[in-house]
């Protein structure tokens, strides 16, 4: 008997979650990730944004050339998280077979539990109505006997839609679709398929084993098998997943770097995105390590273990300019800097523990700082990065100021 396994897919994303709240954005072409000066990259576009070739991982000014009229917002990470925390605890309701597999896309193994509903897409679309309701976002359900079949699914029928792909029904959906339509075709295996006569996946299902072998070796039967609707239908449960050991970013200059209030800025980048990935994972780590690689790439490493736990870019950060003003020789130009948080354990485990320890005074700062924002809008109070003069550069600007706190007005600068 063949499994069913379905594919989530939240429906652009970032930008749903802030047209969620602010209804106004609404039906615009809109940009997450950047600003209307061009800075940064795309992290989400809108459908309407994308109908003028606008993608993720754009540049902003890239985009904002092909869309002129787009709106756009800077990224605001806790509330997609929040988003993304409630819609797996929804999946959850359902199964507990579940493999978060991004913020935004989950593998679930429904074939335990699609038999006490009427049909396949019966359960799809109360998961999806369930989503829409207490999340206030859509997600779109692809259904199959394999994990590639059912991603596939999940894209076809965007946004809010519902593909099943029934062994039965293979070769008749998936047969006319592109090769480069299948997840693990890319540029260079296409141009390879296509040198081959191959262009759509009914014509890799057919095509001679061995000849796919000897183009692109082991993986050439591998696709063929995903192409005949085959291929992995194990989800792997959080508790399943082997246990991250560490996390870590680091980013190499475009120039040799001698900015300290710069070095500082990218510093605080990478300690917002090692944290993101924690509050993602449900972790929370001890120890900060900061890497730093000078011009001739010698290489300096030192780490800090903290006193507690801590999974807050405010924490991390803190930790690492410890550490970095501790090694760093500021007459040698800087190429790389990178940040690491290790000896993870689960969130839960440490809340448990520390339930009964007083609440430390930043993390009350941090609960009434979300307060605020969620009564009067994110950009109410932030951290004083603009309180400095034009000269500093943004990510400079957060490098050195990061830690106060500015509350600010409309017409007003922060004070």
């Amino acid at each position: 008997m063949s499994k069913t396994i379905f594919h989530l897919d939240l429906d652009q994303f970032f930008a749903a979650v802030e047209m969620r709240d602010n209804p106004n954005l609404r039906g615009k072409p809109l940009l997450v990730g950047g600003t209307s000066s061009g800075r940064g990259v795309v992290t989400t576009a809108s459908y309407e944004a994308r109908k003028f070739g606008v993608h993720s991982g754009m540049p902003m000014h890239e985009a904002l050339q092909r869309c002129p009229q787009a709106i756009c917002v800077r990224s605001d990470s806790s509330r997609y998280v929040d988003a993304s925390q409630r819609v797996r605890d929804i999946l959850i309701d359902y199964t507990d077979k579940v493999e978060f597999i991004s913020i935004d896309e989950a593998a679930l193994d429904m074939t335990d539990v699609v038999w006490h509903w009427p049909s396949v897409s019966a359960l799809a679309f109360e998961i999806q109505s369930r989503i829409e309701r207490e999340v206030g976002i859509t997600a779109s359900i692809g259904a199959g006997a394999s994990r590639c079949v059912a991603k596939l699914a999940s894209g076809m029928r965007k946004p809010k839609g519902f593909v099943h792909i029934p062994p039965s029904k293979v070769a008749e959906i998936m047969g006319p679709l592109a090769v480069q339509e299948m997840n693990g075709v890319g540029p260079a295996t296409r141009h390879v398929l296509n040198g081959l006569g191959i262009r759509t996946l009914g014509e890799l299902a057919i095509y001679p084993t061995d000849v796919l072998r000897n183009k692109l070796g082991s993986r050439g039967p591998e696709l063929q098998l995903l192409a005949r609707g085959g291929g992995n239908s194990t989800i792997q449960r959080s508790e399943d997943l082997p246990a991250e050991k560490s996390m870590s970013h680091e980013t190499t200059f475009f120039e040799n770097q001698t900015n300290t209030d710069a070095i500082l800025g990218r510093m605080m980048l990478l300690s917002e995105k090692v944290a993101r990935r924690m509050r993602i994972a449900h972790l929370t780590g001890r120890v900060v390590t900061v890497k730093i690689r000078y011009k001739g790439f010698e290489t300096v490493h030192q780490q800090k273990r903290l006193a507690r736990f801590v999974h807050m870019e405010t924490d991390v950060f803190a930790a690492a300019k410890m550490i970095f003003e501790q090694i760093y020789d500021p007459s040698r130009p800087v190429r790389l800097i990178g940040v690491d948080i290790s000896q993870l354990v689960p969130m839960g485990r440490v809340l448990q523990e520390e339930l009964f320890t007083p609440q430390q005074d930043r993390d009350s700062l941090t609960h009434a700082c979300d307060d605020i924002k969620e009564r009067y809008g994110n950009n109410v109070i932030g951290y004083a990065g603009h309180m400095l003069g034009p000269k500093d550069s943004y990510s400079a600007r957060r490098g050195r100021e990061f830690g106060s706190i500015s509350f600010r007005y409309a017409g007003m600068n922060g004070r």
